[in-house]
């Protein structure tokens, strides 16, 4: 049996319709009903999401704030230094993400000023032999 153009096409989009409406059900019984105001005009799953991301999707500046004091009050154990430095790199990831980039240099230092006392002869060194345009917080 062959389909005419308008028999495919109609059957084309009650799939992507019943699919839409999987993922509409879905994104819907997971947000907090508070929240449900903000997507009730919303009539497909890509509506719910855009409500979604257009009310919700920007860091606030609090938060922002909160997440670049952490990354500059942090300090790095002795015990597990490479954890400590892995947490203090996604804090730089969290704060580029929400559009506030901090210099490759200034994250060097940061972390440079992370470091325990027992470091501090390592940090001298590094600082007298490495380059400005060389020193970043990968490169440490």
């Amino acid at each position: 049996m062959t389909l005419t153009v308008h028999e495919a096409n109609y059957k084309s989009h009650m799939e992507w319709d019943n699919k839409d409406n999987q993922a509409y059900s879905t994104i819907f019984l997971r947000v907090n009903p508070s929240v449900a105001a903000v997507t009730a005009s919303a009539a497909t799953a890509n509506a719910i999401w855009l409500a979604l991301h257009a009310a919700f999707g920007q860091t606030s500046p609090s938060a922002i704030f909160t997440k670049f004091k952490s990354v500059i009050s942090q300090k790095i154990s002795m015990g597990s230094p490479t954890i400590d430095m892995m947490m203090m790199n996604e804090k730089f990831q969290c704060l580029t993400a929400a559009q506030v980039v901090i210099p490759e240099i200034m994250q060097a230092m940061i972390l440079l000023n992370a470091m325990p006392k027992e470091y501090d002869g390592v940090t001298q060194t590094t600082l007298q032999m490495m380059e400005q345009n060389k020193l970043t917080f990968n490169y440490i």
